[in-house]
């Protein structure tokens, strides 16, 4: 079973609300406790500046196409199984940024 890392970037059948249907989007590992399942925060071209947003800077080094926001605040925990490929890694500086946002969020 393959083992994921913080700022991963993925490529997976990403949940819908309502559980029904899953869509190929680009997710954000968070945590991979080496079970069947990880925690990811969506990836999204669509621009949103809340405090829980980040946008990726090095969108293409990551592996996306297109400049992109990570969704702090939409998180899911998918099986394994839905992963379709690594695409690729957030640069350091980023995953520094994103520890910071999450801290806020969490009041941690």
């Amino acid at each position: 079973m393959t083992a994921y890392k913080f700022g991963h970037v993925i490529l997976v059948g990403f949940p819908h609300t309502d559980l029904r249907n899953l869509s190929k989007r680009p997710a954000m590992i968070l945590y991979d406790s080496g079970d069947k399942d990880v925690l990811v925060a969506r990836i999204t071209t669509q621009q949103y500046t809340t405090e829980s947003d980040c946008k990726i800077e090095n969108w293409k080094e990551s592996g996306l196409i297109a400049e992109s926001y990570i969704r702090l605040e939409k998180l899911a925990t998918i099986e394994k199984v839905n992963i379709l490929k690594l695409l690729g890694t957030l640069s350091y500086l980023e995953t520094e940024q994103i520890k910071t946002v999450l801290k806020n969020i969490f009041n941690l």
